[in-house]
């Protein structure tokens, strides 16, 4: 059973990198589609999704207060994102953002340390399931920050004609 254990774990390490790689549009400004806006959130929810099932202590009211500020404040992120649109090509553009590919990143961190603290220390868990509502709060950041920026500021954004991968580089408009 715990190498099945550890499997999901590095398997989990693993989406995490994804995770962080498939923010890397956010960072170099170019132009992508609506489904890859979406991937990054949808491996984090199943990266926290792991993260909880694995972790010894069952906080539930912890990974729900996480759960609810992750998504205010995801919601309150996604709202001040500029975003510039293709319509005919269905992509979507926004400036060097920081905190999505941090929050990645973070998360990259937290199942590391969750591989690192439960296989190569010998250290007993407090049993607090501070990590898994660590990796819920980031989550749930990334999931509420892409809902609101693909349904409430993406519908409002200006049309760019743009190329699927490029930067256009334009000044773009709230």
């Amino acid at each position: 059973m715990k190498g099945v254990v550890l499997l999901a774990q590095l398997a989990t390490v693993a989406l995490a990198a994804l995770a962080l790689w498939s923010i890397r549009h956010e960072l170099s400004e170019k132009a992508t589609t609506r489904g890859a806006w979406a991937v990054t959130p949808a491996l984090a929810i199943v990266v926290a999704a792991v993260l909880l099932i694995v972790s010894p202590g069952k906080r539930y009211e912890l990974w729900v207060a996480a759960i609810a500020v992750g998504l205010a404040l995801g919601a309150f992120a996604g709202v001040f994102l500029k975003i510039n649109q293709d319509i005919g090509q269905r992509l979507l553009r926004v400036p060097r953002t920081w905190d999505g590919a941090v929050v990645a990143a973070l998360l990259l961190l937290l199942t590391l340390a969750r591989v690192v603290t439960s296989y190569l220390m010998a250290r007993e868990s407090g049993k607090f399931g501070v990590l898994g509502a660590a990796a819920v709060f980031l989550a749930a950041y990334l999931a509420a920050r892409y809902l609101v920026a693909r349904f409430y500021k993406a519908p409002r954004a200006i049309h760019l004609d743009m190329i699927r991968g490029s930067n256009p580089n334009r000044t773009l408009v709230a």
